[in-house]
């Protein structure tokens, strides 16, 4: 009898666990309805939701997963072979240093003409919260003299992300290994060495040529954990950095503007404590 009752209670248990453990539907306010009814390339519907709830500065990117949206006129608003949205950096939150909620946007399909309301939304709203975890964010002093050295820092650790800052030294002695082993392959190819010389010229006139502002790394990241990497100037203000991948190099460019050697580099990481997932749903939004 007591095993039957054990069993019993454990099996209620896994019955009540998602219950237990599922987020709250979050607060929404509608702040504004921008509605493109149009046949050109930007027609679509965005509405912008206050989160009353939730802190601007918090945020540090959002996305929003849409699992259904119709307007009152019966036409479904879920664009049917989208991808999924990535997320996507707060912009308010570099500039807007006071208290205020955060906002985020839903984008749908064009409602049809007749319509007059959005009838229903609902889905999840993604919000990427680096504050939610000590490991979120892995900063780098003086970063420049770094160049030749592996990083460390306990956040990169604990994401299971290795980052290595790469010499001009090290550059140069991967081009050489290219160049050899593009070689190899022309001469096992059959070409004659006039032609050899005139195509490996060619090849090497573009290869891992970089700019003197850019920064190189060796990144190694298979949970996919880095969001963002930026730089940080002595005043603290964040500076938007591009990257791009080139023959297995990161490279880091400021178009032109040289980092300086008392500036920081930043790897902003995604963690299973940072990434909160809040389900929300409108009914009846009216249309402009």
């Amino acid at each position: 009898m007591r095993k039957l009752a054990l069993a019993i209670a454990m099996a209620l248990a896994l019955l009540c666990a998602p219950a237990l453990f599922a987020q709250k539907k979050i607060d929404t306010v509608v702040q504004q309805v921008n509605d493109r009814r149009t046949s050109g390339s930007f027609s679509q519907l965005t509405i912008t939701l206050q989160l009353p709830s939730i802190q601007n500065l918090d945020v540090a990117a959002s996305r929003v997963l849409i699992s259904s949206a119709v307007d009152d006129a019966g036409q479904s608003l879920v664009e049917a072979q989208s991808n999924e949205p990535q997320l996507e950096p707060n912009a308010r939150a570099l500039y807007d240093k006071k208290p205020s909620p955060a906002t985020i946007s839903v984008t749908l399909k064009n409602p049809a003409r007749k319509a007059a309301a959005v009838k229903q939304v609902s889905g999840e709203i993604e919000l990427y919260m680096p504050s939610k975890d000590p490991n979120s964010v892995a900063e780098f002093p003086k970063f420049t003299s770094l160049a030749g050295k592996t990083l460390t820092h306990k956040a990169l650790k604990a994401n299971n992300v290795e980052i290595a800052a790469v010499s001009s030294a090290q550059v140069a002695a991967e081009k050489k290994k290219l160049e050899e082993a593009k070689r190899k392959e022309l001469k096992d190819s059959g070409y004659d060495e006039e032609t050899l010389t005139s195509v490996l010229s060619s090849f090497l006139e573009y290869l891992l040529k970089f700019e003197d502002s850019d920064v190189l790394l060796r990144i190694k990241d298979p949970n996919q954990r880095i969001q963002n990497i930026s730089y940080v100037d002595t005043a603290g203000e964040e500076k938007h950095v591009s990257t791009r991948e080139d023959s297995g190099f990161i490279v880091l460019s400021t178009w032109g503007e040289k980092p300086q050697a008392d500036w920081k580099l930043r790897v902003s990481m995604k963690t299973p404590k940072n990434i909160v997932r809040y389900p929300f749903s409108l009914t009846n939004v009216p249309l402009p």
